[in-house]
């Protein structure tokens, strides 16, 4: 019997079997997962002549949306600082000093504005698998009032940029 084992030609039918069986095993996943694809839903036809812009984004919320300021710093955003995409549109806004001048350490600002959100009912959006505010770094925390959400945009490796916000209509981002 272990004559029969060692010999060329059953070694050769062996890994034969081995490699049809595992041809036969894949071609029947493949049409498998053939067979079980979701359909997709068609696009929806609109009555919007060709050619025709399709629909715009939203203004995002003013800066006024965050409130007062905390005390000696004041928030700044022109029309320059709006970046749309598609149908989601986003404000930077500047965290200065009352004069107008960039703060000297942007992660300190940035801290003192979300500690002054948080004062005011605002509340911390946790990342998913996180089950602590206290496990989300400071550039990666994002808070809501649950119709604008702000997250740090600042450059904070820069000392002559100022600390910067980004806010956004929380009803509309994710969707």
């Amino acid at each position: 019997m272990k004559a029969q084992l060692r010999s060329r030609r059953t070694m050769a039918v062996l890994v034969g079997v081995v490699v049809v069986g595992l041809i036969v095993s894949a071609a029947a996943g493949l049409f498998q997962a053939f067979a079980t694809a979701p359909e997709v839903p068609p696009l929806e036809q609109s009555q919007e002549q060709p050619g025709a812009p399709g629909p715009q984004a939203e203004e995002p919320p003013p800066a006024s949306a965050l409130g007062e300021a905390p005390d000696g710093l004041s928030y700044r955003s022109g029309e320059n600082d709006v970046y749309c995409e598609e149908q989601e549109c986003v404000r930077l806004v500047r965290v200065l000093t009352e004069d107008g001048e960039p703060t000297d350490d942007t992660e300190a600002t940035i801290q003192d504005v979300f500690d002054h959100l948080l004062d005011e009912d605002w509340l911390i959006m946790l990342p998913e698998g996180v089950e602590s505010p206290d496990d989300v770094p400071l550039e990666q925390t994002v808070l809501t009032d649950e119709e604008v959400m702000v997250a740090d945009s600042s450059q904070h490796e820069d000392e002559e940029t100022p600390a910067v916000l980004m806010i956004g209509d929380s009803a509309r981002t994710g969707s």
